[in-house]
């Protein structure tokens, strides 16, 4: 029943419109009106206001006209894209989808999604298929901390399960498990001097962030967890002894008491390397996104294992080391799961998506709002 042709064109058209995070305007415009003009009630929130975004939220409802008896969903997918260098010039070669332009991302991340959902709701549409009540949430500024969901109105999603469709790699992917994060921002400070003419009266910030990281242990800590220094930031001029310095870190962790063993092991290490000196340490612990698991035998893991089934797609259930919106939600109250989309090379110039996921994944969303929920 999909459309082929139509999905594609959607998708491409998608893809066209720029929009990176805290940037999202013109494709809330656009797909807040293809929306109305499917016959669902559109608004748009005012989240981002909040942190500096030029749009909101789309927050959707499809009522249905051919009512199934079934419980409401809610489909997710965010509208933003990482930072774009360049045009986006769609082609579809080889039975894939690329940017022409190799200097820069497709942007396909998350308008695969966006694409399919769109689709769906056509294809409902004009078949009358029974379904029903159908949520649609389009988030903004994902890519940077899952903005647009944290502050979400979820009390307006009167649906208790949910489904969003923004992990990359072939169809089949079910996540079930996500970390939760915690960011850490640090400044060392410390005492500012002539490095060539009296360093001795300096006290050196930068070597307390150095000696501070060089006691921390980074990457994959155990299965579960991760920690990471991303950023650095100190220094006035090569002559003069530090006086400021930055260290902004993460930790991920499937599991609460790992996260803060972890979190607590890299602050003692900057307290140490700041002691170690004479400098003084600020230092501030945010939480960033809770942690899920959602159990096999959930509403929402049955549903995909049961969509996925039908239309014959080998079916995988993982975990994930990154967040996104589905831990945001599921904190607010929601039973919901990730599932992968078909992305490849996600955030890079080399991305690509191939057709026969856009369409595998338009078929599965189809199914999943086929699903009867007593």
């Amino acid at each position: 029943m999909i459309n082929k042709k139509r999905l594609l064109e959607t998708f491409i058209e998608l893809l066209k419109i720029k929009s990176p995070s805290k940037n999202e305007r013109e494709i809330v415009d656009y797909v807040s009106k293809k929306l109305k003009n499917l016959g669902l009630e559109v608004s748009v929130d005012r989240c981002g206001d909040k942190f500096g975004s030029n749009a909101g939220n789309i927050i959707a409802l499809y009522k249905a006209k051919n009512p199934s008896g079934s419980s409401p969903i809610f489909l997710a997918a965010h509208l933003d894209t990482v930072g774009i260098n360049g045009d986006i010039i769609p082609v579809i070669r080889n039975g894939k989808i690329f940017n022409k332009n190799k200097e820069c991302i497709l942007g396909g991340d998350d308008k695969v999604a966006v694409a399919s959902i769109m689709e769906v709701l056509k294809v409902i549409k004009e078949k009358n298929i029974s379904t029903g009540n159908i949520y649609i949430i389009f988030t903004i500024s994902e890519e940077i901390g899952v903005l647009g969901s944290k502050c979400l109105n979820m009390d307006l999603i009167k649906a208790k399960y949910g489904f969003a469709f923004d992990s990359d790699g072939d169809v089949g992917a079910l996540i079930n498990k996500a970390p939760y994060q915690n960011s850490i921002f640090a400044h060392f400070k410390g005492k500012p001097a002539h490095a060539g003419i009296e360093p001795e009266k300096g006290i050196d910030s930068i070597k307390a962030a150095a000696l501070a990281i060089s006691n921390m242990k980074t990457g994959r800590i155990d299965k579960e967890s991760t920690c990471n220094v991303g950023k650095i930031e100190g220094g006035a001029a090569m002559n003069i002894v530090a006086e400021d310095t930055k260290l902004e870190m993460e930790v991920r962790s499937l599991k609460l008491s790992k996260l803060i063993k972890f979190t607590d092991k890299m602050v003692g290490d900057l307290k140490k390397g700041a002691k170690k000196i004479g400098a003084s340490l600020d230092y501030k612990i945010v939480r960033e996104y809770n942690g899920f698991k959602i159990a096999e035998d959930e509403v929402p893991v049955q549903i995909a294992k049961t969509a996925m089934k039908k239309l014959k797609i080998k079916l995988k259930i993982i975990s994930s080391g990154g967040g996104s919106d589905i831990n945001i939600f599921n904190s607010k109250g929601k039973i919901s799961i990730n599932l992968s989309n078909g992305m490849e090379n996600i955030h890079t110039n080399k991305e690509f998506v191939k057709v026969k996921q856009l369409v595998k994944l338009t078929c599965l969303v189809l199914e999943i709002c086929k699903f009867v929920i007593k």
